[in-house]
């Protein structure tokens, strides 16, 4: 009855070690980081120049975005993640300055992806 007992448990440790390995990428890919250049408004919040941890979590197509400082969360917001047909060869911030003079974050590309993080103003 021992042996049997170890050989369950061994097996049920052998399955969770696998099930977390296999999330790992996954968690990984809605993950990256980015430069801004210059601060940015996003969706009324100000987000100051520097390099940024962005993580997101899709909600298909819409997505919960942070974006990370020294593991610090600066900015919680919402946007949307969009396929495109053309592959991103380097990471690109895009964004518009407004009438006002601030400067408004409209989408963030990265290297290698066709995904794409867009925010709507």
């Amino acid at each position: 009855m021992k042996t049997m007992t170890r050989k369950w448990f061994g097996t049920g440790v052998l399955s969770l070690g696998l099930l977390l390995a296999a999330g790992i990428p996954a968690a990984a890919k809605n993950a990256r980081t980015i430069n801004i250049d210059h601060a940015l408004v996003l969706q009324g919040k100000n987000l100051p120049a520097g390099r940024y941890r962005v993580e997101w979590q899709t909600h298909s197509p819409e997505a919960t975005v942070q974006f990370l400082r020294k593991r610090q969360l600066v900015v919680s917001t919402e946007g949307r993640v969009e396929q495109r047909d053309k592959t991103s060869y380097c990471d690109a911030v895009v964004y518009e300055t407004l009438p006002d003079g601030s400067v408004s974050l409209l989408e963030i590309r990265f290297a290698g992806s066709n995904k794409v993080l867009v925010f709507n103003h």
